[in-house]
């Protein structure tokens, strides 16, 4: 507290008779003191000696005091310069106007020394409270920044970088409770989750390092994102207070870029739009609760499908961007987006959006909440491409005799309504083969295998229903509604791993209950790029050493081999 005390005084008043009696009892206080003799020559003073207190008159001439104090204030920033006023008024109105005008106390004339005495004292222990409290803030900001590039590397660092895939997250504050994650599934879908807690900081941040960690772990792993839904409502369920919860979009972008699959809980539509023109095809509204809400989802019935063309455009956004406010306080709202969407050149909707949310709101308007945009541009580059190996280089783990081993598991109606197999059983083979290089690779296969007995042999659709858009949404209803209604039917896996000299190769065997097809006479498509169906087969046999079918058309069986020597 003494350092105010062996400070300097700036005495500001136009009478050299109170400049001289005020000095006067400042340095019997300890004060260095300076003068000025108007408000412009007191704000000149203030940049050029820094004063730790300042004394201001009201009337004086150039300028006033209320003006001299408003713009020393404004400088003085976060720093604490206490200005008490110098006033012969008395009355409440006059004294209100010191204390609006950024004064922090009133001296009246004449000055009393007992009372100069004590307001300086009370300058002092709020100077010595305010350096305190900019001394914590200064490390909470300190630490915050610290935990903001934990969160960053921990969060984003595993996101896809690609050209095609563009987002942003204006954070209102330090931290956001936006948040965008992506990855790839074994099966080379694209997965996209774009959340929104709520309210917005650390306290919405602090929920995204458990989503994070729940769709990482089950998208590499292979999981449906039905199941991934499932899996990060229980986690945030057991863990986010009553009352905050987590709006989310998670588009998936199928690996043939024929359709998306888009799950919304309690966001904004997720648009599609068209690369050719920029005229919207699809809106996809919210059809769920936020997650967290409820203990117990079934994200089916927020599925919805959309068919994709070659150089479509999806575009998921948080409510900050349609919320965000001028300094007139209006929204940007829904419709600007939309137009801005529509009014773009073409490829530029990501960057007119932007340039258009900028010029509305202005550059002086802070947001309330967080504003997040994503692009996901449907090209082939935005996808990983197939791993095709003709020869696997062994490692440690894979050399020598491991013995023979089999496995067999049937699924029968209802356990596939609810059951991804896939994932078992890919999981299962890492676990006893030592595979992980070829994770993809195995996933791929048995995933176009099990789709291929799922859809055509159990539920019986037809995939050329899927050539046109709307043969294309009658294909996914009906194959919807047949999964929900499925009591019959079977799928069998046999999987088998046999060792013959310095080749070592995993069968696998899949049967289905449909009444299969004439594979016999049955032709497949050459040309996997331009096929309308039948393509799951020829990346099969890309990737295997042979694909054979049998019985009626209902058995197939795929050799994946690799050398152990």
């Amino acid at each position: 507290m003494s350092d105010i005390g062996l400070g300097k005084a700036l005495i500001v008043d136009d009478e050299k008779t109170n400049r001289l009696v005020l000095k006067s009892l400042l340095n019997k206080q300890g004060y260095q003191t300076i003068e000025a003799v108007n408000g412009q020559e007191a704000i000149d003073l203030f940049h050029q000696e820094n004063p730790s207190i300042i004394f201001m008159d009201v009337m004086m001439p150039v300028l006033d005091g209320y003006e001299a104090t408003r713009q020393i204030k404004a400088a003085a920033a976060n720093r604490f310069v206490p200005v008490i006023f110098l006033t012969a008024m008395s009355d409440e109105e006059a004294l209100a106007q010191c204390i609006e005008a950024g004064g922090d106390d009133f001296l009246i004339k004449p000055y009393d020394k007992f009372i100069l005495q004590s307001k300086i004292r009370s300058m002092q222990r709020i100077a010595a409270l305010n350096s305190e409290v900019q001394g914590m803030y200064s490390m909470i900001h300190r630490e915050q920044e610290i935990a903001e590039s934990v969160f960053i590397n921990a969060i984003q660092s595993s996101n896809i970088e690609n050209p095609h895939l563009r987002h942003v997250v204006r954070p209102a504050g330090i931290f956001s409770g936006d948040m965008v994650l992506s990855a790839y599934s074994p099966s080379r879908d694209l997965f996209f989750l774009t959340g929104d807690f709520t309210g917005h900081g650390l306290l919405a941040a602090l929920g995204a390092m458990p989503v994070s960690e729940v769709f990482r772990a089950m998208t590499t792993k292979g999981f449906s994102a039905e199941e991934i839904l499932t899996g990060i409502n229980k986690k945030l369920k057991s863990m986010l207070p009553v009352g905050m919860f987590f709006g989310a979009q998670l588009v998936v972008v199928n690996h043939d870029l024929e359709h998306v699959r888009v799950f919304n809980a309690g966001m904004p539509d997720v648009i599609i739009v068209d690369g050719e023109t920029n005229q919207i095809k699809h809106r996809l509204t919210s059809t769920g609760l936020p997650l967290g809400v409820e203990a117990v989802i079934d994200p089916r019935e927020m599925l919805q499908y959309a068919p994709i063309a070659y150089n479509d455009k999806i575009l998921m956004h948080s409510d900050g961007l349609t919320e965000a406010r001028n300094g007139q306080d209006k929204e940007f709202g829904s419709n600007r987006l939309l137009a801005s969407i529509s009014n773009a050149p073409k490829n530029s909707i990501f960057d007119q959006v932007f340039d258009d949310l900028d010029q509305f709101c202005g550059d002086n308007t802070t947001q309330a909440d967080d504003v997040t945009l994503v692009e996901i541009t449907c090209v082939h580059d935005v996808l990983p491409e197939i791993e095709v190996h003709d020869y696997i280089k062994p490692s440690k783990y894979m050399l020598g005799d491991r013995g023979e081993w089999k496995l067999s598991m049937r699924f029968n109606g209802a356990r596939l309504r609810e059951t991804n197999p896939v994932p078992i059983l890919v999981n299962y083979l890492m676990e006893m083969e030592e595979l992980e290089a070829e994770r993809q690779s195995l996933f791929t296969v048995m995933t176009e295998l099990y789709i291929n007995a799922l859809d055509h042999g159990v539920l019986g659709l037809d995939s050329n229903l899927k050539a046109d858009p709307a043969g294309f949404e009658t294909y996914f209803q009906t194959r919807e509604s047949r999964l929900a209604n499925l009591d019959s039917g079977h799928v069998i896996f046999n999987l088998s791993v046999e060792q013959e000299s310095t080749r070592r190769s995993i069968l696998l065997r899949i049967e289905d209950s449909g009444k299969g097809f004439d594979f016999e006479n049955h032709d497949p498509p050459t040309d996997e790029a331009t096929a309308l169906s039948g393509r799951g087969l020829l990346l099969i046999q890309d990737l295997c050493e042979s694909l054979e079918f049998h019985g009626k058309g209902n058995i197939a069986i795929a050799r994946f081999g690799w050398s152990t020597s």
